[in-house]
């Protein structure tokens, strides 16, 4: 918690579109550099290709029928889709000066995309036994985290435009795949990207006390590159 009005300083990158492997190898060096206290707080906006992704809690049923071969990562969870017309947004966020509590930090993750859901209208909520965000009884956003030493990765997924199809392929989250829908199924229009990123950056920079600057991915390139000496652009 900060102070008085005093507000923290973070990161944003705004990627566009992005190879899911190569965001997460991003992901996985700026922790080093947080947890060195080399990079802030830092929030990724990225849109993927076509890419299912798996967790820790992943079970092989939910995944049989796969088009293309999935990706095991570390984040919490079960099988996912990434694709175009969904904005991805990673957390890269130091836990020890937010009170090392997992729970209210994902609790937070949600209650950013609720309240950006209501300036398009839309009562969203979350459910007492799936995490993510959920529209009556339809699931909007997906959402899988991981911690390491306090500093967390990994995020949220936020279904705007995507095609709802691929999730066919899948048990998204161990659930059937009409339980998935869409921000733009929702309200019967296509949904600006870009729009809708700069409401959730500013909603999560009121939740957590801290604004995020857009900087380039160039600009800290040497010091993500540092890491493990490969090139980064």
């Amino acid at each position: 918690m900060t102070s008085g009005n005093r507000k923290f300083n973070g990161w944003l990158l705004d990627l566009g579109r992005v190879d899911y492997e190569r965001v997460l190898d991003w992901q996985r060096k700026l922790v080093k550099l947080r947890k060195d206290g080399m990079a802030r707080d830092t929030l990724i906006l990225v849109e993927h290709p076509p890419v299912i992704t798996i967790g820790k809690d992943g079970h092989p049923e939910n995944y049989n029928h796969v088009k293309i071969k999935p990706i095991p990562i570390e984040r919490g969870g079960d099988v996912t889709y990434h694709g175009p017309g969904q904005l991805v947004v990673y957390f890269i966020c130091n836990l020890t000066r937010r009170g090392k509590d997992m729970h209210l930090f994902i609790d937070k993750l949600q209650d950013g995309i609720i309240s950006a859901f209501k300036e398009y209208g839309v009562e969203a909520r979350k459910d007492s036994t799936n995490t993510g965000v959920w529209v009556g009884d339809k699931k909007i956003v997906s959402l899988g985290v991981a911690v390491k030493q306090w500093i967390t990765f990994h995020g949220v997924a936020v279904n705007l435009n995507t095609d709802l199809s691929e999730f066919e392929q899948i048990n998204p989250c161990g659930l059937t795949s009409d339980v998935m829908s869409s921000l733009s199924h929702l309200i019967g229009k296509e949904i600006d990207l870009k729009k809708f990123g700069e409401i959730i950056v500013g909603k999560y920079s009121e939740i957590f006390d801290t604004v995020f600057y857009q900087i380039k991915l160039e600009e800290i390139a040497e010091d993500i590159e540092s890491q493990s000496g490969s090139n980064v652009i």
